[in-house]
């Protein structure tokens, strides 16, 4: 009986290590009731994975992508679940924020040059790794650029690299221009999906009722959801999130944020998330928007 879902992935077509179709077939292998590809700012391995999925009647695709949005003390990133991939608002919205990482990466490389390192941005492309059918998809992250760093012995390993050269407050790093969070979440809601707010760790949240004032926001904004489990969430803070979710009467979401070798710490299927901590009504509208073949 299939009772956990991930719904929180990415593909080669952001800055994973495996292929859209290898994402579907490894949830298949875990058994898996549902998995989700969030690729950052693309929705480029959704019909390979579709096309995949196809295979596995059991197993539930949802259609995702990861948004980031603008915030001051750290990192806001919306999961949108349950996309159309032609929605326009959506592919507006993916378009501007690909464009605002295009112009953000050479500056990147720039710091790093004007710091003594041999690199550039064909040692990043370098990077990006193929699809089944041997495609490279052109959205080109940090982790493509601290892998360049770690394979010419520049870091140990990704985390060195974020730590020393391009994470926030490093000599290399450049913030991506970023939307405020009204324009993603409306996008996302205008596309029919579902908004979802990931990983609140990372907002950097001064204590429990800055974050109850930051999740009253985003609902006034059409937020859905709140990732209760996550790789990176202590036991503690799994249990304050589901229980503000209950309070305030947001849907329970959790997964991996799988990518493969640039993130080993995050196995696909861990942390468990149970189908049962989502209402039957969330449920529903989360994986009832995808058809199964």
């Amino acid at each position: 009986m299939r009772r956990f879902v991930d719904l929180h992935t990415h593909s080669t077509a952001s800055d994973g290590a495996l292929a859209p179709a290898e994402i579907v077939r490894l949830a298949e292998r875990k058994c898996l009731l549902a998995v989700a590809l969030t690729d950052h700012d693309t929705t480029a391995g959704l019909e390979e994975a579709r096309s995949a999925a196809r295979e596995f009647p059991s197993l539930r695709l949802v259609a995702g992508m990861e948004v980031s949005a603008a915030w001051p003390a750290g990192v806001m990133h919306v999961l949108a679940l349950g996309i159309d991939p032609q929605s326009p608002a959506l592919r507006q919205l993916a378009e501007t924020l690909r464009a605002a990482r295009d112009e953000r990466n050479p500056k990147i490389i720039a710091r790093l040059q004007a710091m003594g390192l041999a690199i550039d941005m064909d040692d990043v492309r370098a990077e990006l790794a193929p699809d089944s059918a041997g495609h490279r998809h052109p959205i080109i992250g940090r982790l493509h650029i601290a892998s360049a760093l770690m394979r010419k012995g520049y870091a140990r390993n990704i985390a060195d690299a974020f730590d020393r050269y391009i994470g926030g407050g490093a000599p290399a790093f450049v913030d991506i221009e970023k939307l405020p969070s009204r324009h993603v979440v409306a996008a996302i809601k205008r596309s029919g999906a579902l908004a979802i707010l990931a990983h609140p760790p990372q907002l950097n949240y001064a204590d429990r009722a800055e974050l109850e004032r930051i999740l009253r926001d985003l609902m006034n904004e059409g937020l859905d959801g709140l990732e209760v489990y996550h790789t990176d969430h202590r036991p503690e803070q799994t249990r304050l999130y589901l229980e503000l979710a209950r309070k305030f009467s947001l849907g329970v979401t959790g997964g991996s944020d799988f990518h493969g070798r640039a993130k080993p710490d995050a196995t696909l299927g861990r942390p468990l998330v149970p189908i049962s901590a989502m209402s039957e009504d969330f449920a529903r509208r989360l994986l009832g928007r995808e058809p199964l073949s």
